[in-house]
Formats: C-alpha cells, structure tokens, sequence
C-alpha cells in the first residue's frame, strides 16, 4: 500500500480520511521504528489526529523488554506485534523468533481505525473545534487500553 494516498473510512454518518506510515526516528537508545497514522475529518484538514506508535516507548511501557515488547513495523509495514518472549524449554531449547507467543494489530486495516477513531473522539480529538493537530506522541501506550481488533489480516 501506498504511504501517502489517504483512505477514507465513514463513521457515524461522518467521512474521515486517513494514512499510515513507517518512519525513523534520528535519535534513539532502543529502537528507531515508528508507525504514524495520521487522520483527518473530511473538511477539517487543520486539526487531525496524528498517532505515532515509536517502538522506543517499550523502554518506559515494559519492565522488561527481554521478556515481552512492542514491535513496530517490522516485519511487516504497519502491524504492531506484542512479542511475548518465551523462557527456555526444560531441556535448554530457545524457541525461534517465529515460534513465540505474538499478538498482531495491522494499523492499516479498516476496522482498527475506526476503533481509533471513535476512542480519540470521546476522549480529546475535537476536529471541528480545534485549529490544530492532536498529537499523541506515546500512541503505543494506547494498545493495552484501546479494544483493537487483533489479527494481520
């Protein structure tokens, strides 16, 4: 999928338009990956969400990122995996990366937009009134509380 072409998405009788993207951060101690997904209401270019989920924020969200952390982007462009490292087999054995408990939530699927957008709207995201962004730098936070729909596909 295109990064820059905006998708449009109607709730409640009202059109938004929305993108989403893989970006770098320049400086960083964990990670450089952020996801961005950036939303207007249709009309209301001024004021949009912009959500970045930086896979940097594992570092203030998990106690131990050894065991259990956020990915962002990768291995696949917009999906955010909650990987769930397993401890050793009793026998030693380490499970390969691709045979951990993971947990997939695909930024570019309808359904978790609309999730999103709904959430931001009863909270702090006021398109119509607002002459600027709602930035919402530590989106990642938002994945423990928000009921996404999980799944790639």
């Amino acid at each position: 999928m295109a990064k820059n072409i905006l998708r449009k998405i109607t709730i409640d009788h009202e059109t938004y338009l929305w993108k989403r993207s893989h970006i770098h951060l320049t400086n960083y101690q964990h990670s450089k990956c952020i996801e961005k997904v950036v939303i207007y209401l249709e009309g209301y270019k001024k004021s949009p969400l912009q959500l970045l989920f930086r896979e940097e924020d594992n570092l203030i969200l998990k106690s131990d990122v050894v065991k259990e952390k956020w990915r962002v982007g990768y291995p696949d462009n917009g999906v955010i995996w909650l990987c769930k490292y397993e401890s050793p087999s009793s026998d030693g054995r380490v499970y390969p990366i691709n045979e951990q408990e993971t947990v997939g939530i695909n930024l570019n699927r309808p359904a978790v937009i609309a999730a999103l957008i709904r959430y931001f709207l009863r909270k702090n995201w006021k398109p119509k009134e607002s002459s600027g962004p709602c930035i919402i730098e530590d989106a990642l936070r938002f994945l423990e509380i928000i009921a996404l729909p999980k799944g790639i596909t």
